[in-house]
Order: structure tokens, then C-alpha cells, then sequence
């Protein structure tokens, strides 16, 4: 029997440690670990304010991020550190949800920019191309939305693609940790995320949504589909949820009034 040579999709617990305490350990692949840090806690409520984050940093070989945000870390507010993504195991929903209320209206995108921006996290996911077994997550800002500052194109692209303003890729191992490391971005670079779209390879899991709920993006996109869970949580909390983007003709299966045909 030969010992295969294929390649491997990078995982290794990682340490968060925000002022001195320690957060979670993450199962994630260690690339991006600044933003998968301020991502996590943003997306559960516990960093609101980039402006008071002193430090953010993070050793792939020590395992081990670290946020610095005197008096600025909270507890998790809206509960989502109880809730245990579907793709590592199986968890209730946590009580606390109902505190994220429901995105704001008024934000729109057509078909035609989100399959641009879908080719477009594709062509620059490098791991995911290069193992077949990598997740990827992009978040997008179409023309016309404030461009934050930062970096305005994520790995492996030259530039933003057509009709967007702003894009950002990452990938990990975990889909959502992927999307975490996308909405840490947007965190540090103070991305108005209630004119923003995040995309992802892989399905829409309940974690997703209250992820897109607590950082008010209002438009979820996949080459997948949404769970059962994730379907309600996102037709009750106004999340616009759009699977199977790759189709000649995707599927818009929750508040079709953001999508421009």
C-alpha cells in the first residue's frame, strides 16, 4: 500500500485570548488569524468599536491570538458562543438569539454582480484550488456603497471585481470560520455591513445567519443551500438568502425584494 502524497486542508486549534482571558480555542486553519480574532468576537456581540481595539495580533506556531481593547471586550451578548456549528458537531440554538432583532431594509444587489462576485472568490480561494477541500467566504461592496479604509482586495486578486466597491476573500478549513475571518476584516476596516454581502462555498448553516444578523449584512450568498434552521432564522430575521448562485438560474429563498432581477 502507498502512503498517499495528495495535499491536506490545514487544521489546528487556536487559542483566543482577549485583555488577558482566554475566549475560545478554534479549530481553524492558521492564515488570517488577526481577522478570524476581531471576527469571532464581533459576531457575538463582544467588540463593537474598532476604535478601541489597542492591538490585534496573533502566532500561527504558538497557536495563540490576542486582542487588546481595554474596558472594550463585553460578555456575548447575543449568545452565539452556545450555539455549536453544524459542521463540528450539533448544539441547540442558544436562548439569547432573539437579541439580534432583524437587519435594517432599504439595501439592494442584482443577480448579475452576486454570480460576478461568487466567479470572483472562486478564482482567488489559492487553498481551496489547490486541496478540494478548503472553504472560502468573500464579503462584498457594490458601487456606490462607502468604500471603508484598508485593504480593498483580498489574496490572490489584483483588484475588487465589476460592480463591487470593496472585496475581501478568506479561507479556512471551517465555512464559518472562513466567514468570520471576512467580517473581521470589514471590523477593522469599518465596512458599513448594512450595504454589504457575504458569499460563501459552502452551505447556509444556522451560524451563518446569526453571524449576518449580529453584523446587520442583510444579503447571504452559496454555490449550496440553506439548512432548515438557517431558512427560518433568516426569513424571521429579514436576511436575504440566495443558494445555488453558480446555477444558470439560483434560488432566492427569503426576502426576493433585495435581489434586482
Amino acid at each position: 500500500m502507498s502512503v498517499s502524497t495528495s495535499p491536506l486542508a490545514p487544521e489546528t486549534p487556536v487559542e483566543l485570548i482577549a485583555n488577558g482571558e482566554r475566549v475560545a480555542v478554534l479549530m481553524c486553519t492558521p492564515l488570517n488569524l488577526d481577522d478570524l480574532a476581531a471576527g469571532h468576537l464581533f459576531a457575538r456581540g463582544m467588540l463593537s468599536d474598532p476604535s478601541r481595539v489597542l492591538t490585534i495580533g496573533a502566532c500561527a506556531d504558538l497557536r495563540v491570538m490576542t486582542v487588546v481593547a481595554p474596558g472594550a471586550i463585553e460578555a456575548d451578548r447575543f449568545g452565539l458562543g452556545q450555539v455549536v456549528a453544524s459542521g463540528c458537531g450539533s448544539g441547540p440554538v442558544a436562548s439569547g438569539v432573539a437579541k439580534l432583532g432583524t437587519v435594517p431594509p432599504g439595501f439592494s444587489v442584482s443577480m448579475v454582480e452576486l454570480k460576478a462576485w461568487s466567479r470572483a472568490m472562486f478564482k482567488a480561494a489559492a487553498l481551496y484550488k489547490q486541496t478540494g477541500g478548503m472553504h472560502c467566504a468573500a464579503l462584498a461592496l457594490p458601487v456606490g456603497a462607502a468604500v471603508p479604509s484598508g485593504p480593498a482586495a483580498g489574496p490572490a486578486m489584483e483588484g475588487v471585481p465589476d460592480g463591487a466597491s470593496y472585496f475581501v476573500v478568506r479561507e479556512d478549513v471551517g465555512r464559518h470560520n472562513a466567514v468570520d475571518k471576512i467580517l473581521g476584516r470589514g471590523f477593522v476596516d469599518r465596512v458599513d455591513f448594512s450595504s454589504a454581502c457575504v458569499l460563501t462555498s459552502g452551505r447556509v448553516a444556522a451560524d451563518m445567519i446569526l453571524k449576518a444578523v449580529a453584523a446587520r449584512v442583510s444579503v447571504i450568498v452559496s454555490r449550496s443551500i440553506p439548512t432548515t434552521a438557517a431558512f427560518e432564522i433568516a426569513r424571521e430575521s429579514g436576511v436575504t438568502v440566495v443558494g445555488r448562485i453558480g446555477d444558470e438560474e439560483p434560488i432566492v429563498y427569503t426576502h426576493p425584494e433585495r435581489i434586482r432581477s
